[in-house]
C-alpha cells in the first residue's frame, strides 16, 4: 500500500509540475512588441520558437506598398539571458540578407549586429522599444 501511495504522490507532483513548464514556455520574449530602428518600426514576436520581426511603419509612404507587413527578421534563436544569435535580416532597399544577432540591454534598448561573415566586420544597430499607435500610416 506505501508504495502506491508514493506512485500516486509521484504521479500528482508530475501533473502539477507540467503546467507550470507549459507555461514558462509561452513566456513572452523580452523583445517582443515594436522597436524603431532608423526609418522603420518592427514588429517583433515569437515563431516557432525562434524570434522574428516584420515591418509595421515606414517612414517613406512610398515604400509602404511594396515593403509593410514584410518579415524581415528570423531565425533567432535564444542563445542565453536577454541574447539571441543566428539569425539574418534581410535589408528591404536592397534585397541583401545579413546574419543577425541580438542582445536584450539593461537599459531597455535592443542592441542587434548586422553582419556578412564574422561579426567584427558588422555593424550595431540600436533599436529602441515605441507605442505603433503612435504613427500614422500604419501597416
Amino acid at each position: 500500500m506505501k508504495i502506491g501511495r508514493q506512485c500516486i504522490t509521484a504521479c500528482l507532483l508530475a501533473a502539477l509540475a507540467l503546467p507550470a513548464a507549459a507555461i514558462r514556455q509561452v513566456e513572452a520574449s523580452p523583445v517582443d512588441g515594436t522597436w524603431i530602428i532608423r526609418d522603420l518600426v518592427l514588429h517583433i514576436f515569437e515563431c516557432h520558437n525562434l524570434v522574428c520581426g516584420r515591418i509595421a511603419w515606414i517612414n517613406d509612404p512610398a515604400r509602404r506598398p511594396s515593403q509593410c507587413g514584410r518579415t524581415i527578421v528570423w531565425g533567432l534563436k535564444e542563445n542565453g539571458p536577454n541574447e539571441w544569435a543566428g539569425g539574418s535580416i534581410l535589408d528591404p532597399d536592397d534585397g541583401n540578407t545579413y546574419r543577425l544577432s541580438a542582445v536584450f540591454e539593461p537599459d531597455g534598448t535592443l542592441r542587434a549586429r548586422v553582419f556578412k561573415g564574422i561579426p567584427l566586420f558588422g555593424k550595431t544597430e540600436i533599436l529602441k522599444r515605441v507605442d505603433v499607435r503612435s504613427y500614422t500610416g500604419l501597416c
